[in-house]
């Protein structure tokens, strides 16, 4: 692609028409290459920063991985494997109002391995999942009330347990057993 419309237009040629997150509720079985985006709220963990309350991030949500799913009366029921998370980028972006541009943006700001179970909800395109990702700490974290961002901390990854609302939209379906 040479521009941003050519993205587009290759991205359309190869995703799945919208309305395709039914396929996983109507069939036994189904392994697609599938996006979630939505909202999510958890906690996130990381090593040596001390955080006691029970829900300390929230934000977007936008993982993009393998889902194998199975369809029951309407229902999904998916194990979603997260690769990559577009949404770590969007989470830095609503705590950051002082950057003129968007930074650099690297395969290391959006890898975030993760697994979800997920539940679809029949006659939308949405899906309420639960599940564990680690990911790259894009914030600065100011542990001496400084104001100064800690510089060993700003490196470190971060693993969150979280609970999502997201519309669920597959991409490419790898496989498909009918009834």
């Amino acid at each position: 692609a040479e521009n941003s419309d050519d993205v587009a237009q290759a991205i359309e040629a190869a995703a799945l028409p919208s309305g395709s997150s039914r396929v996983k509720r109507e069939t036994p079985f189904n392994v697609s290459l599938n996006a979630y985006t939505g909202l999510f709220i958890g906690h996130e963990s990381i090593k040596g920063i001390k955080d006691s309350r029970t829900f300390n991030s929230f934000g977007v949500a936008a993982p993009i991985g393998v889902a194998v799913s199975t369809g029951q009366h309407h229902w999904s029921y998916s194990l979603f494997i997260s690769l990559i998370d577009l949404g770590a980028v969007a989470a830095y972006r609503f705590k950051d109002d002082t950057t003129a541009q968007v930074p650099t943006i690297q395969l290391k700001n959006i890898f975030s391995p993760g697994i979800f179970f997920s539940i679809g909800i029949p006659k939308t395109p949405l899906s309420f999942n639960l599940g564990t990702q680690m990911g790259p700490n894009l914030r600065k974290i100011d542990n001496n009330n400084s104001g100064e961002p800690s510089a060993e901390s700003s490196n470190r990854i971060y693993w969150r347990y979280s609970a999502s609302i997201c519309v669920d939209i597959p991409l490419l379906n790898f496989y498909t057993k009918s009834k």
